[in-house]
C-alpha cells in the first residue's frame, strides 16, 4: 500500500496490526551525541567523568607546597644533626680514656643517628606521597632531643663565673633554636593539605 506520492507509509512496507503502535525510524545511527560539556559521545562510549579527562576519573591532586617545604626542612635538619652527632661522637671517643659514666651520652648519640635515618626516610616517603607517619615521628623525636639538650645545658655548673654563665646560656639558646625547623616541619606535614594529597595518591594506586 502506497500513499499519493508513491511511498510506503511504514518502513519495510509492513502495516501495524490492529492496536499496535507504528514503529518510528531511528535516525540516530552513528552520529555523535553531544552532552553537556561540549565533548561528543559516540554509541557504546561512556560519558566523560567528573572533569579529569574523557572517561578516566577525576583529575590528579596537585602536590601541596607544604609537603615540599616540610621535606626540605627535614633534609636540612638531618644534615645538621648528622654533623653535630659526628662531632659529639668524636668528643666522646677522645674523652673515653679519662671520663667515666659515658653511657647516657653514647645512648643519646645513637638515638640522634637513628633520628637522622628516620628524617631522611620519612622525608622521602612524604615527598613521594606514600606516607607521612614516619616523618611526623622523626620531627617529633628531633623536638624531644632539642628539649633534652636544652635541659642538659641549663644544668651546667658555672661556679658563678660570668663567662661560663654566658656560654651556658648560649648553649641553651642554640638547643632551643635547633628545634625551630622540626616544629615548622611538623606543622606543615600535619596539615590537611598533605593528608588529602597522600590519601588521593593511595586511592589512585
Amino acid at each position: 500500500m502506497t500513499n499519493e506520492y508513491g511511498q510506503q507509509p511504514y518502513p519495510g512496507g509492513q502495516q501495524p496490526y490492529p492496536g499496535q503502535q507504528p514503529q518510528q525510524p531511528n535516525y540516530s545511527g552513528g552520529y555523535p551525541q553531544t552532552p553537556a560539556g561540549g565533548q561528543p559521545v559516540y554509541a557504546g562510549q561512556p560519558y566523560p567523568q567528573g572533569g579529569g579527562g574523557y572517561g578516566y576519573g577525576p583529575a590528579p591532586v596537585e602536590k601541596p607546597g607544604a609537603i615540599t617545604g616540610a621535606a626540605v626542612l627535614g633534609f636540612v635538619q638531618a644534615g645538621i644533626t648528622l654533623i653535630t652527632t659526628i662531632l659529639f661522637a668524636v668528643g666522646l671517643v677522645n674523652a673515653g680514656s679519662v671520663a667515666s659514666g659515658l653511657g647516657e651520652p653514647w645512648a643519646v648519640c645513637i638515638v640522634q643517628l637513628i633520628g637522622v635515618v628516620l628524617l631522611i626516610l620519612g622525608a622521602v616517603q612524604l615527598i613521594g606521597g606514600s606516607s607521612r607517619g614516619m616523618f611526623l615521628a622523626a620531627v617529633g623525636l628531633q623536638i624531644v632531643l632539642c628539649l633534652y639538650w636544652g635541659i642538659r645545658f641549663g644544668t651546667i655548673e658555672t661556679g658563678g663565673i660570668e663567662f661560663a654563665e654566658n656560654f651556658r646560656n648560649g648553649l641553651v639558646i642554640f638547643a632551643v633554636g635547633f628545634a625551630i625547623m622540626p616544629i615548622i616541619a611538623l606543622i606543615l606535614a600535619a596539615g590537611s593539605g598533605p593528608g588529602q594529597y597522600i590519601a588521593a595518591k593511595r586511592a589512585s594506586r
